[in-house]
């Protein structure tokens, strides 16, 4: 009679895939909402160039926004803003196939091929459907669906697999300290031995987005002067331009824009929250000899230098604090004052 030791190792990972699914799928989460308070200012005072146009100016850019945000208080194991989030989860997968098929190897088996990860999801969707927030249930279900992918068609070692599948879930109820320890036992028990301990799946981030209605502020403030000349048939031509546009809106088409991932374990907040860019304004242009030019409309914000460093800042944020940096900015400089809030709202 075929052995359950067999086919064992390849039920493990099945469990820890569906694990990873679901996770998150623990006591039902509490949502939670935090108002998010931001205050961005920017001076430069360096040269411009534009075309054949050289000249030198000064800068000044105010931006506040505020906005209420919700998260349904569900932990994830991802963090879609960190760009070094994709590769984390790409390594995981990878280890998680490496030792599947270490195992398969291990009992002779032929090597399987890799997960489909679109089924794998719907399934983990339909037992949360059944299950809800019963982690109990939704191992019991998971290892009947891998029991029976594992034993491949024959009934008794399906049973026997099921029979640790049911046994590892009823473990769920133990406290976290003894719940290894009890699914450690059941794989004894089950004849499975001692394997390599699956990576542990952490789930420590929350999302926050902003909903229709989040209350979103925001105001621009620009003001600015550049003092130059350019070169035309007439030989050298001064010229200067002006910028100045304010503006304060309520926006509530932009909410859905905004979004902030909280790092439980360490406080540490990424932010996607620029989504105002520009203000209504006026800029007059007068060129030595002719007369000035006004144009009003949008005047766009405009960071320049300090562009690189506002937006490392804006992911590795905490609960709120002040921080600024001043950078080199054509044979001047550019200061960059951020303050920031992120609390219960």
């Amino acid at each position: 009679m075929t052995s359950s030791r067999r086919f064992l190792p390849l039920l493990q990972p099945l469990l820890a895939a569906s694990l990873m699914l679901l996770a998150g799928a623990g006591p039902a989460a509490a949502e939670t909402a935090r108002r998010l308070s931001i205050d961005l200012r920017v001076q430069r005072e360096g040269a411009v160039q534009q075309g054949a146009e050289r000249g030198r100016g000064r800068l000044e850019q105010h931006l506040t926004l505020s906005a209420v945000l919700h998260s349904d208080g569900t932990p994830m194991p991802n963090n879609p803003l960190d760009p070094e989030d994709g590769k984390r989860q790409l390594e995981r997968a990878q280890r998680s196939q490496q030792r599947m098929q270490a195992a398969q190897a291990k009992v002779g088996s032929a090597p399987a091929a890799a997960p489909d990860m679109a089924a794998m999801q719907a399934r983990a969707r339909q037992l949360m459907a059944k299950c809800g927030q019963d982690r109990e249930c939704l191992m019991r279900e998971a290892s009947a669906l891998g029991a029976a992918q594992a034993a491949g068609g024959d009934r008794a070692t399906q049973d026997r697999l099921q029979a640790y599948g049911n046994a590892a879930a009823a473990c769920e109820r133990q406290p976290a300290k003894a719940r290894e320890a009890c699914q450690a036992d059941a794989r004894r028990r089950a004849g499975g031995g001692v394997d390599e301990p699956d990576d542990v799946v952490e789930t420590p981030y929350l999302m926050f987005t902003g909903r229709a209605g989040c209350q979103l502020e925001t105001t621009v403030k620009i003001d600015g002067r550049i003092e130059g000349s350019f070169q035309d048939v007439q030989g050298t031509v001064p010229y200067s331009e002006t910028l100045q546009a304010q503006q304060t809106r309520r926006s509530p088409e932009l909410c859905p824009l905004l979004q902030v991932v909280l790092d439980q374990r360490s406080g540490r907040l990424w932010t996607r929250v620029l989504a105002v860019d520009s203000a209504a304004g006026v800029q007059v242009r007068t060129e030595k000899g002719r007369a000035p030019q006004r144009h009003e409309g949008p005047v766009a914000l405009r960071w320049m230098e300090a562009e690189p460093w506002i937006q490392q800042r804006l992911s590795s944020l905490d609960a709120g604090g002040e921080d600024r940096a001043r950078v080199p900015a054509g044979g001047g400089q550019a200061e960059a004052v951020l303050r920031w809030r992120f609390e219960p709202a």
